[in-house]
């Protein structure tokens, strides 16, 4: 995988909207996250060049190729400070979509070399997306935060997690968008990738705007469910989250909001 990256739902969500809508027509799509060390002094000359890839995305998209790529830049993480992230049908079909993307980005950009000279480190994890939500916000923030929470659950029951996560949390995120307090929220567990076997996505605002309501949503959630246990907290006992700002993704281009207005927004 090289310099255009693979992406998440990212997601966007991070276009969640078209992903769920895969995952009801049949087998839930792959979200391909990536995630690179950049050197920070040149993290505009990188995103520059990803803004060069966001009309190659959206043909992609509109050639079936994948459901949605996009972006995201260190706020308060790891290391690992630009990620970026692409949903496909399947892992075929995103190394298929991400090599058709290399292919177009070289030919039409064959000077661009920002990304490869200033991150020269990068690691990939396959994921299935798991329960998303489809509520779509009146608004959204030019550069929304992206919270990723990353867990270590037992395997043997993410089943039950995704189980009691469609059922509790998503209709409370649905609401929570429609009110204006998020802008998506939504899963994926392990398919090949590391350690860190469930992740759950939120987009929000800012930080604060996600803090509050992420508050909020614990409390909702928690009356819903009453007596039943919180099987994340029971089944995953070690996690962590990290804070990004949404960069260059699917939609930013003239063409592709022109597009996302005609699909209805999605």
């Amino acid at each position: 995988m090289r310099k255009v990256p693979l992406i998440l739902c990212l997601l966007l969500a991070f276009a969640a909207p078209r992903a769920a809508r895969a995952q009801d027509e049949g087998a839930p799509p792959t979200l391909v996250l990536s995630y690179y060390q950049c050197d920070w002094s040149r993290i505009g000359d990188v995103l520059e060049e990803l803004e060069l890839s966001v009309p190659i995305w959206e043909e992609l998209v509109a050639e079936g190729m994948m459901l949605d790529a996009g972006s995201f830049v260190h706020t308060w993480a790891d290391e690992w400070n630009l990620g970026t992230y692409i949903v496909a049908e399947s892992i075929e079909a995103a190394l298929a979509a991400n090599g058709e993307a290399n292919g177009r980005f070289d030919e039409r950009h064959p000077d661009a070399t920002a990304f490869g000279e200033a991150c020269p480190r990068h690691r990939d994890s396959f994921y299935t997306s798991g329960p998303v939500t489809t509520a779509e916000p009146a608004e959204t923030a030019d550069n929304p935060t992206l919270v990723i929470s990353m867990y270590q659950c037992d395997f043997a029951r993410i089943g039950d997690i995704f189980e009691q996560f469609g059922e509790s949390s998503i209709p409370v995120f649905d609401e929570m968008i429609g009110e204006g307090k998020l802008e998506g929220a939504g899963s994926f567990a392990h398919s090949w990738a590391d350690e860190w076997t469930v992740g759950f996505w939120t987009v929000a605002d800012d930080i604060p705007s996600f803090l509050d309501a992420w508050s909020e949503a614990g409390e909702r959630i928690a009356e819903g469910r009453g007596d039943a246990p919180n099987l994340v907290a029971e089944a995953c006992p070690v996690h962590k989250d990290a804070f990004y700002t949404l960069g260059p993704r699917t939609g930013m281009s003239d063409d592709g909001a022109e597009d996302a207005e005609d699909e209805g927004g999605n």
